[in-house]
């Protein structure tokens, strides 16, 4: 018992150093030598993951210039003096811990560089003039920073906005907050609303434009009204696509400037049920001068939950499984990076194809580092395969150089990364979701790494459906009811296994009640179609027949097993139409037939009365047979708040689409 106790306590005391010790950001040294900074950090020990590669952090700078690092130290010369805020940050790759946490770390430059400026970005990989980066794949409730890099190639200058969307809506949740943005090249803030207006506004002649002068003294030609749509339009759908934005206006970015934006950004502690999803962000560049197209970046990436820079992805949206037809493809990613000291020369990356998908529809869409087919290479040519095992497939790299993280003299991280992106269609509508898949990549002889499971999901849908039923309503005292006839449209989530919200709308039809009064005694002679009678008694009965329509905006169900679903909520009616007829009896007899009773009847119907009386009722539900899908039978109990009869049963039959 002594040594089992001791046992937790030491957990405990190592838990909680742990902890203690992942909450104390890095220690940022600066050492100036001559014209420049060396930068440096004292990192925690690193914990590593049994069972994964070798733990290592990687690196990323912001200078505080506008400009930024992604080496180990970095050295580098300020190119004016002032005091700068440098903020570091550290990846623990296959460590258990969490990163580093990060502070500012204020850095006084007292003189000038002398030389020249040796300082490149490697940032841009395409031929556009904007582009994303992130310092890392995030994990639920940690932070990370985009780096988005806009720049002017050939232009004698230029201005515009840039537009950074987040927080897909499909996702369902907000995925991220935007904590900061930090600006260098005194770009403003400014609003999507307002650059809207600002495409929608005509340049006239002569007149004033809030496009500048470029735009201030000539006619709006053809190119660039279709350039003005063509930006709207983008951003309307960007607008329907994300839930968030931030703009940015810049200015006067001259011929060959590269400038950069950092945005800190936290993952929400909600993904933490999603990781290894894939989330987009979207950058679009608007030029004030109408005459330039606009620009789009996209950008994917996945929540994590670890750090590791070998990875599987399934790139692109969520799986609508409503409108997904059988050849469906899908498409998946394998990123990997050589974090060695030295290059390698071959690598292995092995798939298992999911039984839902077809592995004789693999087609494989782009590889990096570009190679040729070894069908067509010469001897020793580097060159890409791929080898097919019943239902694995193998891509292979052979006689290619691939630069190791910690090589030295490698500056360029993107260098030493590498991916394979392939798609894959279905065999057949899939009924079951959601299912995995993932790779094992081998570097030279080195031991396989296993990346992360890349999950196919269904996006989060709605179903209609339709609700076929009676309503029998029992009677009270001189009051009986028949009908209605009811025909309902519902919408609740589709093929739903938790709780969930259901709304729905009913017309009912033929609804008819009746009130059959009792017979008041009467003892009087009078005439009745000329003959002399004896009343015997008198009696009123009142018929009304309507037409209701119902909504139940507040229906909470749960399905108990795929065979069994209860619920409870509340509905509103209103009267679409009502028409009341009243009639009257007399019960009479005559002094020809004393013994027979007689009756003499009139009626009066009463105007038909549109949109009147009102009435509302909670409710219980049971529901048997298919409850995810239809079709099912039910039974609903309704209690109204007002009538003369306020008990109802609604028995019916459901089906989803």
């Amino acid at each position: 018992m002594r040594t089992t106790a001791l046992t937790l306590i030491i957990l405990l005391i190592t838990a909680t150093a742990c902890l203690a010790q992942d909450s104390i950001p890095p220690e940022i040294r600066v050492e100036e030598r001559g014209d420049s900074l060396h930068f440096s950090a004292r990192l925690r020990p690193l914990r590593q993951i049994a069972g994964a590669p070798a733990a290592f952090y990687t690196y990323f700078w912001e200078l505080g210039d506008g400009r930024y690092s992604f080496d180990k130290d970095p050295v580098y010369a300020y190119r004016d003096t002032g005091e700068y805020q440098v903020r570091f940050y550290a990846t623990n790759n296959y460590d258990d811990g969490k990163a580093p946490p990060t502070r500012p770390r204020p850095v006084r430059v007292k003189k000038k560089l002398a030389g020249a400026d040796g300082w490149a970005s490697h940032f841009f990989r395409g031929k556009g003039d904007i582009e994303m980066k992130i310092n890392r794949y995030p994990k639920p409730g940690e932070d990370f920073v985009t780096v988005v890099g806009y720049r002017n190639q050939d232009r004698a200058s230029f201005s515009g906005s840039i537009v950074l969307f987040y927080n897909e809506r499909q996702i369902g949740q907000e995925s991220f907050a935007l904590a900061e943005q930090r600006c260098y090249n005194k770009e403003s803030t400014g609003s999507l609303d307002e650059l809207m207006a600002r495409l929608e506004l005509p340049a006239k002649k002569g007149g004033s434009s809030l496009w500048g002068e470029a735009g201030a003294d000539r006619e709006t030609a053809d190119g660039e009204t279709g350039f003005n749509e063509a930006a709207s339009s983008m951003l309307r759908q960007l607008e329907e696509d994300y839930s968030k934005h931030t703009v940015l206006h810049f200015a006067d970015i001259r011929p060959g400037e590269e400038r950069f934006l950092f945005l800190d950004m936290n993952t929400m502690p909600a993904m933490l049920q999603d990781t290894n999803a894939t989330v987009g962000f979207t950058a679009m560049l608007v030029p004030d001068d109408r005459t330039l197209a606009p620009e789009q970046s996209q950008m994917e990436m996945q929540i994590v939950a670890s750090h590791d820079p070998n990875r599987m992805r399934l790139v692109g949206r969520r799986i609508n499984y409503r409108f997904m037809r059988k050849d469906k493809q899908l498409t998946y990613r394998v990123e990997w990076q050589n974090t060695g000291k030295g290059p390698t020369r071959k690598i292995s990356i092995g798939v298992a194809i999911p039984r839902q998908l077809d592995p004789g529809s693999l087609q494989v869409k782009a590889i990096s580092p570009a190679c040729v087919w070894c069908d067509s290479a010469y001897n020793r040519q580097s060159c890409f395969d791929t080898v097919r095992r019943g239902d694995s497939v193998y891509f292979v790299f052979n006689n290619i150089y691939l630069p190791g993280l910690e090589q030295e003299g490698v500056r360029n991280r993107d260098s030493t990364t590498g991916f394979i992106e392939y798609t894959v269609r279905f065999k057949k509508k899939p009924k079951k979701i959601p299912f995995t898949s993932q790779a094992n990549i081998v570097f030279d002889r080195n031991p396989p790494v296993t990346t992360n499971k890349a999950t196919a999901r269904f996006i989060k849908g709605l179903s209609p459906g339709i609700m076929v039923g009676y309503s029998a309503l029992p009677s009270n005292g001189g009051y009986s009811a028949r009908g209605p006839l009811q025909f309902g449209y519902v919408l609740a989530p589709y093929k739903p296994y938790r709780p969930y919200f259901q709304a729905e709308v009913f017309v009912g039809l033929l609804q008819q009640d009746d009130f059959t009064g009792v017979v008041v005694k009467d003892q009087r002679d009078t005439l009745i179609g000329g003959l002399p009678v004896l009343i015997t008694g008198r009696q009123a009965v009142m018929t009304t027949r309507r037409n209701s329509f119902e909504v139940t905006p507040l229906h909470y169900r749960y399905n108990i097993n795929d065979w069994l679903g209860v619920g409870g909520g509340a509905m509103a009616q209103v009267n679409i139409s009502e028409q009341t007829t009243v009639e009257n009896k007399i019960y009479f007899v005559t002094q020809q037939l004393p013994l027979n009773t007689m009756v003499s009847t009139s009626r009066q119907k009463s105007s038909v009365t549109w949109l009147g009386n009102w009435n509302a009722a909670p409710f219980i539900d049971l529901q048997v047979g298919r409850v995810r899908t239809g079709p099912v039978l039910g039974i609903r109990y309704i209690r109204l708040l007002k009538g003369d009869i306020t008990d109802r049963f609604f028995l019916y039959a459901g089906f989803k689409l």
